[in-house]
């Protein structure tokens, strides 16, 4: 059995459970660290190195493996700590860290039960048949697929682990201590509190059902006249606080190779779809799923036409006209080369300083250049959803754009001297990212400016 596909039998659900194990993990932490600094006493400073990035890369391994044991919000914590990870950690400890967001073992069936039953209550339970096998295991709780005996109407049941809400804050204490203790964070960096203090705050929301059922209403609305996308049917009486019924929606995954081969024609309008969905959130609903990887969508193909099921809405959030407006001055300014507009916006939206030099300015403007490089190109035809042949001078499969991305990030960090980044950005960084990701794996040819034109200008001027 690989590490995926192992049972938990039970998982730690009370704090003093989840403590203990926390603190013989912090004290394996901190004994390897003084084992390391004696044994390099009389080594060289290659050696010491090259020993301290092992250590480090050792040391994420053991942290990844314990969180995906204990669930909750330690380990989703965790993960979003990956997404922070490019502005303080070492890169061979973010490349660990990241595996939190695919790898998780499942818990078995007789705990999620216990769940289930205090939740809905016998009675409502004996409505549905439940295949206890979970289709997904994720770090706050996991789903079944359920049917409404009266009905036969197939359900998402996603379940809550135990215990998940009530530890929120002593996980969240521990997992500062252990990244302290462990040194996986480089010494001089700044300050936790701020960047802790908005993961309990997603964390809050994130295990609160009741309000991503309100998400998942709001989105069905808003998309309800647009074919191209599947929202889920939500089922009131079968979703509490910690657990949420959704109506089961069927399709082929992303990335699958029926997708993949789908003729170019196609690809262009699903992944316009996408792209135009992402303009949509940030700047006309300023309401954002931010957690858009490829387990969180499906595909189904309808009389030859592919549509978008969108599945998780635990991760959407709202952000304030007052950073989305500069925000699009920001990629406004980009779109036209515009290097003092962009300054700026740098400065309103906490990117830059009014005192940074010449160097921090170019390198900021180089990044927001290419973060928007693919909505750059005019193509001929005048639809911008890709529904008509044309010349597609953008092909986003082949361009390394968010390599290159990646390399000018680290280079800004540098020159910024882990300078805390804005919140709000992190979380739209996190779903650009995702979204470009998408975008270049399903090999896109389109340079959609119209569309983002379109979506700026609802932005700046309504």
């Amino acid at each position: 059995m690989n590490k995926k596909s192992e049972e938990l039998r039970k998982i730690p659900t009370n704090v003093l459970s989840r403590s203990v194990s926390l603190l013989n993990l912090t004290l394996s932490a901190g004994t390897k660290y003084a084992g390391l600094k004696l044994t390099d006493f009389f080594a060289t400073h290659a050696d010491k190195d090259k020993r301290f990035h092992e250590f480090l890369q050792n040391q994420a391994h053991v942290l990844v493996n314990e969180l995906g044991k204990l669930k909750g919000s330690i380990m989703k914590a965790g993960q979003l700590l990956s997404v922070y990870g490019e502005h303080f950690f070492p890169p061979e400890v973010n490349r660990v860290l990241k595996a939190l967001q695919s790898d998780s073992h499942p818990v078995s069936w007789s705990e999620m039960k216990k769940v289930l039953v205090t939740q809905l209550g016998e009675e409502t339970l004996q409505r549905l048949d439940i295949d206890e096998k979970p289709i997904a295991a994720a770090s706050l709780g996991q789903v079944y697929r359920a049917r409404i005996k009266a009905t036969g109407e197939s359900l998402a049941l996603k379940v809550q682990y135990p215990g998940v809400d009530k530890a929120i804050n002593s996980d969240l204490r521990s997992l500062k201590t252990i990244f302290s203790i462990s040194h996986l964070v480089p010494s001089g960096s700044f300050d936790f509190d701020e960047i802790f203090s908005e993961i309990r705050m997603m964390l809050n929301k994130e295990v609160d059902y009741l309000r991503e059922i309100e998400s998942v209403d709001t989105y069905r609305e808003k998309l309800r006249s647009d074919s191209r996308f599947i929202v889920p049917k939500t089922y009131q009486e079968f979703t509490t606080k910690r657990v949420l019924a959704l109506s089961d929606e069927d399709g082929l995954a992303l990335d699958s190779q029926e997708v993949m081969n789908l003729p170019q024609l196609e690809k262009n309008k699903l992944c316009a779809s996408i792209a135009e969905l992402m303009f949509q959130e940030i700047f006309e609903w300023r309401m954002v799923q931010t957690d858009p990887h490829f387990g969180n969508y499906k595909v189904r193909i309808e009389d030859g036409v592919p549509r978008l099921v969108l599945l998780d809405f635990g991760a959407v959030r709202i952000f304030p006209k007052r950073y989305i407006e500069p925000f699009a001055r920001l990629v406004a300014a980009a779109m036209e080369g515009d290097e003092e507009t962009i300054f700026q916006a740098g400065v309103q939206l906490g990117f830059l300083q009014e005192n940074d030099n010449e160097k921090v300015r170019k390198l900021f403007a180089k990044i927001c250049f290419i973060a928007i490089e693919g909505f750059q190109e005019n193509y001929e035809s005048p639809r911008w959803d890709g529904s008509e042949e044309g010349p597609h001078p953008y092909a986003w499969g082949e361009t390394k754009l968010l390599d290159r991305l990646a390399e000018l990030t680290r280079d800004a960090i540098f020159t910024f001297k882990l300078r805390t980044p804005p919140r709000e950005a992190i979380f739209l960084d996190r779903k650009m990212v995702g979204t470009y990701t998408i975008l270049s794996k399903l090999g896109l040819r389109l340079g959609p400016r119209k569309m983002l034109a379109h979506y700026l200008e609802k932005a700046l001027h309504g």
